[in-house]
């Protein structure tokens, strides 16, 4: 449940937040239609990461070559849409000024969506890993992890949007004490916070690209049927006028600084998005604790008053939504992060032509997890893991390692195998087969009261490995 509530508000958080922005942006420079322009963004972002979704879910794709692609063209969305701002926000501009901005703002709001809100819909495809159906108590905590941020979100979208709209629709915040109009910055304050939050996905996005580039070690996709590796991944991506600096040079430690700064520190730009967002609500809060505007009987002035009240109460509303997001990247984080003892690797034998790795059946015969490892000459540790299956004479083999969350691991929780990363409970039967969080199978036979394993299978294994 911690697992889905964290991703759920990892992936969403910076792009609804941009999203709402963008609304509340198109609508005020170009009403209806600006709106309408920026859902049609929006929608062909939610069929573009549905598609995604599925794909991923029945093809596997491999995210590197998808992600380098999503990131050029945010990148270049969002910094033509950054002059656009610049150049057009504000209340006299051209009318086709304000359309390039709110066609740039749907083609980054598609690009957001396609790049983080797939993962949140392929979400509900794991829930079943462990084979338990959806009646179990594993499932449904997953999925009320998974809806509850969503509803979340969805308080949190509306709401912030009403207050981005209430700042530029309702006249009496921009009056002065004695009831006249002054001037309406509106337009000013959201064309800024939109800037802002574009100048941090662009950092962001820049940070990542870069990141990309500098890789120096060839990434391949590995077959899961051959095990060979069959396609090179960054390199094909990479630009031929880009080298990395000479090492060791002061460019070439800030690039790495910078490249691995951004990789690394996602709720950072999360963080900063959020305090970006708190500009207008402060502008609206403040304003709304001023006696404004004019009335000429007291039933115009008590509904003053509850407008006032009403957006104190929204702007509350925003806030409390935001600390519960900041509770859920921190506390949540936390909680869901926190290492269990792993199982210590156990002793084997090795064939005396050292090709085979023997482990006695008596050894792993009581029904738990046993694991084990051994050091390849490129200095990379191998693991995999054994289990007697129960009610039967079988044995699970496979690689303490996943296709979904890779190298994490996985524990022994009471009666169960429990992966180290998104916690989903192992059905032990499964275990062998492929598919879903199940461990990579590992072929093996019985022999002469020992599991035997070739050597050659484990060294084949080393590049799943390499990165724990």
């Amino acid at each position: 449940m911690l697992h889905y509530i964290y991703e759920v508000t990892f992936n969403l958080f910076i792009t609804v937040t941009a999203i709402t922005l963008f609304f509340a942006l198109c609508k005020t420079l170009l009403g209806k239609t600006g709106f309408y322009i920026q859902l049609g963004g929006v929608l062909a972002g939610l069929v573009a990461a549905s598609y995604r979704a599925v794909r991923h879910a029945f093809m596997s794709t491999f995210d590197v070559e998808i992600n380098l692609y999503t990131f050029y063209v945010g990148f270049i969305a969002m910094a033509f849409m950054l002059i656009a701002l610049t150049v057009f926000c504000r209340k006299r501009a051209p009318v086709w000024g304000k359309t390039v901005i709110a066609c740039l703002s749907a083609a980054v709001s598609a690009d957001l969506l396609f790049y983080k809100a797939w993962k949140v819909i392929w979400a509900p495809a794991e829930f079943e890993t462990a084979g338990e159906g959806i009646i179990s108590a594993d499932f449904m905590l997953r999925l009320a992890g998974w809806a509850l941020t969503l509803i979340l979100f969805t308080v949190y979208i509306r709401f912030l949007y009403r207050c981005l709209m209430k700042l530029s629709t309702d006249a009496a915040l921009w009056t002065g004490a004695n009831g006249d109009p002054i001037r309406d910055d509106s337009h000013l304050i959201l064309g800024c916070t939109g800037g802002l939050a574009l100048v941090t996905v662009i950092i962001n996005f820049g940070g990542q690209i870069l990141r990309a580039w500098r890789q120096k070690s060839s990434l391949r996709v590995t077959d899961p049927e051959t095990g060979r590796r069959v396609q090179t991944v960054l390199y094909k991506f990479r630009p031929g006028w880009f080298t990395v600096p000479e090492a060791g040079s002061a460019y070439d430690s800030w690039e790495r600084d910078f490249a691995m700064n951004v990789g690394n520190n996602a709720r950072q730009f999360m963080l900063l998005i959020g305090i970006i967002v708190l500009i207008p609500l402060a502008v609206l809060f403040i304003k709304s604790l001023l006696k404004r505007g004019r009335y000429s009987n007291p039933a115009q002035h008590r509904r003053l008053k509850a407008n006032r009240r009403h957006n104190r109460r929204w702007v509350g509303v925003v806030a409390v939504c935001m600390a519960i997001v900041l509770f859920n990247l921190t506390t949540v984080y936390a909680l869901d992060n926190k290492k269990e003892a792993e199982p210590e690797p156990e002793s084997y034998q090795i064939s005396a032509d050292g090709s085979q790795v023997l482990i006695p059946i008596e050894q792993v015969n009581d029904y738990n997890l046993h694991t084990f490892s051994i050091k390849t000459k490129n200095s990379v540790e191998v693991r995999w893991l054994v289990v007697r299956k129960p009610g039967s004479g079988a044995y699970g083999v496979g690689l303490n390692a996943c296709d979904v969350c890779g190298p994490a691991g996985y524990i022994q929780r009471g009666d169960t195998v429990v992966c180290v990363k998104c916690d989903v409970v192992m059905n032990t039967n499964t275990i062998g087969l492929p598919g879903g969080c199940n461990p990579v199978p590992l072929a093996f036979k019985v022999d002469e009261g020992s599991i035997v394993i070739q050597m050659d299978d484990l060294i084949a294994a080393e590049s799943r490995f390499k990165n724990r």
